[in-house]
């Protein structure tokens, strides 16, 4: 019969082999322990007051992100994923934006309640973001090492010259060539795609516990799009940071993310592991979506969903999909629908009124 100190060895080679699987989410270390989520979003709901109205950016989500697993959030420009992710790092300006009601915790803690100087130390050291737009986000006054050295000397006090040691370290790590040249160049001597990689490399500088990335391919042609999705894959891998990917690119999604949260009017309408989600798109808004994805079939005429996301400070009643969905039923006009379980575990999740009945029936 096992002695007690089997039993420990025995549990502290799981915890250990958990802790070295090289997969990007390798689940609990032992059965019946369970490790609390990197980031939890609660019912967060985030507005901008304007003179005319009162934009209601981001209405009562949902996510959680575990470590080291990647979720995607995909949806048409304008359903809240941007402003998702500022309200993560507190980058909103306030006033106009305000947020309303929720928390963000982040290893246990409130973002939303940490004071500036604390929320200060979590930017760009335990999380950090790669922004929308390359062209415009880098300094157009400072060098690049100059723009990856400051993270570091801020945030790990090392001096200028460690500092511009490791922003040569971190220019080769993301593969940009001749970087002894590079480090002392200006932005606008890059071509985009350098100059998204050395977004990459200020964002992944602090080795950060999360990674957000907002349209990290966006205006790069698919060759380094590639080049770019491989990199995050492979520093994933390397350090076993977890990553919110914000993008309208499925294909992306369906290469890149464990898990996908697809977001229409400030809501999460849908929630499901990558491979469900493609399998058994449930709500109208995903499956319209996917429609609009070029197939195997070329003679198959791409599908587009009409209509557009409406304002956000001009919402209509009930469901914010009905006017675009061809499975509008009456109460769609009436009433929001209600969060669906469509499985057991509660791991496929969606808001809409075609599975209400169903739902009924199954409790």
């Amino acid at each position: 019969m096992a002695t007690i100190m089997d039993m420990i060895t025995n549990t502290i080679t799981e915890v250990d082999k958990s802790l070295n699987d090289p997969r990007p989410n390798p689940g609990t270390p032992f059965p019946g322990f369970k490790m609390p989520p990197l980031l939890s979003i609660d019912n967060l709901s985030t507005s901008f007051h304007t003179d005319d109205a009162v934009v209601k950016a981001v209405r009562g989500i949902d996510l959680q992100i575990g470590h080291g697993e990647t979720l995607a959030i995909v949806g048409e420009s304008g359903c809240g994923k941007s402003v998702t992710a500022l309200s993560v790092l507190r980058l909103l300006a306030m006033p106009p934006a305000s947020f309303d009601s929720g928390s963000i915790k982040f290893n246990g803690n409130d973002l939303l309640h940490l004071p500036e100087k604390e929320m200060r130390n979590v930017r760009g050291n335990d999380i950090s973001m790669i922004f929308q737009e390359p062209m415009t986000s880098l300094n157009p006054i400072f060098t690049v090492g100059d723009q990856i050295s400051e993270a570091i000397v801020l945030h790990q006090n090392k001096t200028s010259a460690e500092a511009r040691e490791q922003a040569l370290g971190l220019l080769k790590e993301v593969a940009i060539p001749s970087p002894e040249t590079r480090i002392d160049q200006y932005p606008h001597e890059l071509s985009g795609g350098m100059k998204q990689r050395v977004m990459i490399a200020i964002a992944i500088a602090c080795r950060p516990s999360l990674l957000i990335a907002d349209e990290p391919t966006t205006a790069l042609d698919v060759t380094i799009q590639a080049q770019i999705l491989n990199l995050l894959s492979s520093l994933k891998q390397e350090t076993r940071m977890s990553i919110l990917l914000i993008t309208h690119n499925l294909g992306i999604v369906a290469q890149f993310a464990d898990r996908v949260a697809v977001m229409y009017a400030g809501k999460i309408v849908e929630e499901s592991p990558v491979e469900t989600l493609f399998d058994n798109p449930a709500h109208p808004y995903t499956r319209g979506l996917l429609n609009s994805l070029p197939g195997d079939d070329r003679e198959r005429k791409l599908e587009s969903i009409p209509g557009a996301v409406p304002h956000p400070s001009y919402f209509p009643e009930g469901c914010s999909f009905h006017p675009r969905c061809k499975d509008i039923m009456p109460v769609c006009k009436q009433q929001q629908p209600p969060e669906i379980n469509m499985t057991d575990t509660a791991n496929h999740r969606t808001a809409c009124w075609l599975y209400e009945k169903t739902s009924q029936e199954n409790s």
